[in-house]
């Protein structure tokens, strides 16, 4: 089970006592002993058989001997982990912060090796099988949790904990220390791994975790491991799992979660370079939406049962893989009433959507003397100010809750002038059980109920602070990763959508704020950044951005035409974005995150790496060779008539340029979840195209396109969705498995043959 008697006397070392001696051998080869000193008592432990056989505990002061079956068990017991109390403590933790969800959204996990899908208890017992199965002395085991925000990895974890705390004494399973970034930067794993241990009154300490993990009794997971960085990157984040994985080498578990385009397999071995794909498992479990089936069944069995004629009212929403499946969204929908608000108004961007009706739905609830002081418009202003008050404070901090101090304090700065005392102390009051907000595991503490609602408030402060030409703290000294971007891209097309003006003055802004910046922290690749992920939501017809250095950029849509002169991105995620309006000069992109629908221009530079994300159930990859890179991103539109051809898909490489195909691209990049034919803003613009309604038509003939008219928009003209716009994009490059895309495309490419015949 251990390597022999030296590493046995390191880790016995580390339960002794602080200021005592250190464990002491006794005894001869064949019974050896350790003596010292554990919580003030002089033990002797004697080892029979070497270190596989029992383990006699005796105390030296006259106490009652104790016979474990093996080391392992001495670990366990409860001089030593006491992982029943653990057990104990745990489940009871657990139970009060998850006793809100009596029916968990079933998440779907595919492992990677293979079409395996796999909710909680099929991991649980799939680890186990690993582990059992695997004969090889001294190796790792890595289970890697993936998934887009809102998906559910940290529930996901959390009901793993529970299940193996609730059944310990049963099934002897591992248990599961959950840990997590809280929000920080600079961090180091063994401050967040004593956090936890703290959180549950635990008595086993930081430094003795990892031999209980070593020894097949705990399992380690650390959520949100994409968030543990240095304002190099992400070395420190590779380099303490490297040491963790040399310390639990044996019979533990190590679970790793964080966003899907931050870890992947051929990372993880690429950057931890103690492991073995020899020695080593690693398998990788990617969490995607539930079905659109078990979506409505969970919604017609919750508190405030969905009917029939509700879920008819929202049918668009319910796609594969939509974002509107994700648990964090779904969980929202719980209340019938939002039926009725879908059915007047038409969806934009969703994670926007949301938000301001949650904010509608808590300024409702402040009593009738508040409403007697603040109409309703006010409230709703105050809402919002102090949610995004306490997304600053928090990212400033680098944090990720507030005290109950902290919490009076920024609502006073949220609160209107003038307002009567009496009045600020119910809103004081209000403040902490907004239902945006939820307990944190430190007593009087409160954090976002979601890592999401704190990004959308984080980046409406964001467009607010720069725009009066402040740098904040949280933008000079965090990382921007991907999570926030994602967001902040969401939120700054939905402002485009009806102020364009204020995104123009923002992104003009920044860009001065750049050049001009002289410090020399993150403030200038942050904000450089912000400017790229803005790049579809402005509308200047001459852009230019140059002498940039980012570490994590975005783009989501279709990026406004720019010039990009001298711009260095280390990672940049551009999934099923087009980019053909960029002009790249003396240009570097190291890591490229791509889709098969990602569309480059003719200036692009070939990036170092390529992590191409497949569709549907087709597998990730990592495109390296040279070679390959070129002709990737030839063939996604630098060089589309040289390109090779690997595959075909629904339109010829030669007719990808046609109207009608560059129209159906445009229209099924639109981030809102609908199309508004009244067509005032850029990203709708495009159905002034003569030939969009034909382009309509040949989508609503194969059950592409859903059009409604919101019966509160007050104007008479249609709202389409396009049905499934990844899987029609991807079509275009690669025959779909969906009949209904591959009869539109065919109909598709039958029109474009008529056109270019003349007719």
């Amino acid at each position: 089970m251990i390597a022999g008697v030296q590493q046995l006397r390191e880790e016995l070392a580390r339960f002794a006592d602080l200021g005592t001696s250190p464990p002491k051998e006794v005894g001869d080869d064949e019974r050896f002993a350790f003596r010292l000193t554990r919580e003030g008592e002089s033990i002797e432990l004697r080892f029979d058989r070497g270190v596989d056989g029992s383990v006699a505990e005796r105390s030296l002061d006259g106490g009652e001997l104790r016979v474990h079956e093996s080391y392992r068990a001495l670990l366990a017991s409860e001089r030593f982990g006491d992982l029943r109390r653990w057990a104990g403590a745990q489940t009871a933790s657990l139970e009060r912060s998850l006793r809100d969800i009596d029916r968990p959204i079933p998440v779907r996990g595919a492992l990677s090796d293979g079409n395996v899908t796999m909710d909680v208890g099929g991991i649980d017992d799939f680890l186990v099988s690993r582990r059992d199965a695997n004969t090889h002395q001294g190796s790792a085991q890595i289970l890697l949790i993936d998934g887009p925000a809102g998906i559910g990895k940290t529930k996901f974890i959390e009901f793993l904990a529970r299940e193996r705390a609730k059944r310990f004494t049963s099934t002897q399973r591992p248990l599961v220390l959950h840990v997590q970034s809280r929000g920080r930067v600079l961090t180091f794993l063994q401050d967040l791994i004593a956090f936890s241990l703290q959180t549950l009154r635990l008595r086993v300490t930081y430094d003795q975790l990892p031999v209980l993990v070593r020894h097949g009794l705990v399992s380690l997971a650390i959520d949100g491991f994409d968030e543990l960085g240095d304002p190099n990157g992400y070395d420190l984040a590779w380099g303490q799992v490297n040491d963790l994985v040399n310390e639990v080498r044996g019979k533990g578990t190590l679970i790793l979660a964080g966003r899907e385009t931050f870890i992947g397999r051929e990372r993880l071995m690429n950057s931890i370079k103690t492991l073995s794909a020899d020695r080593d498992v690693i398998d990788v479990l990617s969490l995607k939406p539930p079905a659109p089936e078990v979506a409505k069944k969970w919604l017609k069995e919750s508190e405030r049962g969905w009917s029939d004629e509700d879920l008819d009212a929202v049918e668009e929403l319910f796609e594969p893989d939509s974002y509107t499946l994700r648990p964090f969204f779904l969980a929202q929908l719980a209340d019938r009433e939002v039926a009725d608000i879908f059915r007047r108004e038409a969806l934009g961007h969703p994670l926007a959507f949301l938000v301001d009706l949650m904010i509608e739905r808590e300024a409702e609830k402040f009593g009738e003397a508040v409403e007697n002081v603040l109409d309703l418009e006010g409230r709703k202003r105050f809402v919002r100010d102090f949610l995004q008050e306490a997304a600053r404070d928090m990212a400033d901090q680098q944090s990720d809750a507030l005290d109950e101090t902290g919490i009076l304090w920024l609502v006073d700065m949220a609160v209107p002038e003038g307002i009567p005392s009496d009045t600020r102390n119910l809103l004081r009051n209000r403040a902490n059980v907004m239902a945006f907000l939820t307990t944190d595991d430190r007593p009087g503490y409160r954090r976002f109920a979601h890592s999401q609602l704190f990004n959308h408030f984080l980046s409406e402060v964001t467009l607010d602070v720069l725009a009066r030409h402040e740098v904040p703290k949280f933008i000079r000294r965090n990382i921007l990763g991907a999570d926030f971007l994602s967001a902040y891209s969401d939120l700054v097309q939905h402002v485009a959508s009806s102020s364009q003006e204020s995104v123009q003055h923002f992104f003009d802004v920044v860009r001065g704020l750049v050049h001009s910046y002289m410090w020399t922290d993150r403030g200038a690749r942050n904000m450089g950044a912000l400017l790229i992920a803005t790049l579809p939501a402005t509308s200047e017809p001459e852009l230019r951005l140059e002498d940039l250095y980012v570490d994590e950029a975005l783009i989501q849509g279709s990026a406004a035409p720019a010039d990009m002169v001298r711009v260095t991105v280390n990672q940049l995620d551009v999934r099923g974005a087009d980019l053909g309006g960029l002009h790249f000069a003396d240009s570097t992109i190291v890591t490229l995150i791509a889709s098969d629908a990602t569309r480059v221009s003719d200036s692009f530079p070939d990036p170092s790496v390529i992590r191409y994300e497949g569709f549907g159930m087709e597998p990730d990859a990592v495109i390296g060779s040279p070679d390959q890179i070129q002709s990737w991103v030839d063939r996604h539109g630098r060089a589309p008539s040289q390109a090779s051809q690997d595959h075909e898909g629904g339109v010829p490489e030669d007719l990808r340029e046609h109207r009608l195909v560059k129209l159906l691209e445009r229209a099924c990049r639109v981030r809102s979840y609908w199309i508004r034919d009244d067509a005032e803003d850029q990203f709708n613009r495009f159905v002034r195209d003569p030939v969009w309604p034909e382009l309509l038509g040949l989508l609503k003939a194969h059950d592409l396109a859903k059009v409604r008219h919101p019966a509160a928009s007050g104007r008479k003209d249609d709202f389409v969705h396009v049905v499934n716009a990844p899987g029609i994009l991807q079509g275009l490059r690669a025959e779909s498995s969906d009949t209904k895309i591959r009869g539109f495309h065919r109909a598709l490419l039958s029109r474009i043959h008529e056109m270019e015949a003349g007719g």
